[in-house]
């Protein structure tokens, strides 16, 4: 198989992930540099879901998010060899991610997000809970709308602290920050978003 075509453009929707097994990811990421195409397939197996559930409430477009996901596992089955196992592979992956994301920002500037479930941690209004009264309905807008217009590392740590759950550790180390730089942009974006809804309200 030739590598450009990436697994004809890595079918999202493959074999079911062998879980349970130490080091499994750094294993298959070692047999994928080789070429194996089963372990490829695995891999994208074990972590699609959460791979277009990140990009997906990034750039809140279905088709884009897929065309993301695509990348990035075609990104994974070339570069593969890049990965040296100081980190664990997700920080890997999800740096690829992160990066797909950003450039993604810069390229088409989205005007809308996807914020499924960032109400459930408390840190944005309630607005975002769905509701069929007209005016929570213009308020859910009016948040989607101000979370779009962060920039674009502010909004990136958000999605994946405040939506995914990760620590800001991890944000740390997928965005290539210090947690205390990750802690200062949710900071910024906490006050940026209060500032647009204050001025929209």
């Amino acid at each position: 198989m030739r590598r450009g075509r990436c697994l004809e453009e890595t079918k999202l929707s493959v074999m079911t992930p062998n879980s349970g097994i130490p080091n499994r990811d750094a294993e298959l990421v070692r047999l994928i540099a080789a070429g194996d195409e089963r372990a490829f397939e695995e891999l994208v197996g074990k972590h699609q879901r959460l791979v277009l559930n990140i990009i997906y409430r990034y750039v809140g477009d279905r088709s884009a998010a897929d065309d993301i996901a695509q990348e990035v596992f075609c990104i994974l089955w070339h570069k593969a060899g890049s990965f040296k196992g100081g980190s664990k592979f997700t920080t890997w992956l999800y740096r690829v991610v992160a990066n797909q994301c950003l450039q993604f920002h810069r390229k088409y500037k989205p005007d809308v997000v996807s914020l499924d479930g960032i109400a459930a941690g408390g840190q944005l209004p309630e607005a975002l809970q769905v509701c069929d009264d007209s005016a929570r309905a213009g308020r859910i807008a009016a948040v989607k709308q101000a979370v779009a217009e962060l920039p674009e590392r502010q909004r990136l740590a958000l999605v994946l602290s405040h939506i995914e759950g990760m620590s800001y550790r991890e944000v740390a180390e997928i965005m290539g920050l210090t947690a205390s730089s990750v802690d200062s942009l949710i900071v910024r974006a906490k006050e940026n978003l209060r500032g647009k809804l204050r001025t929209r309200g």
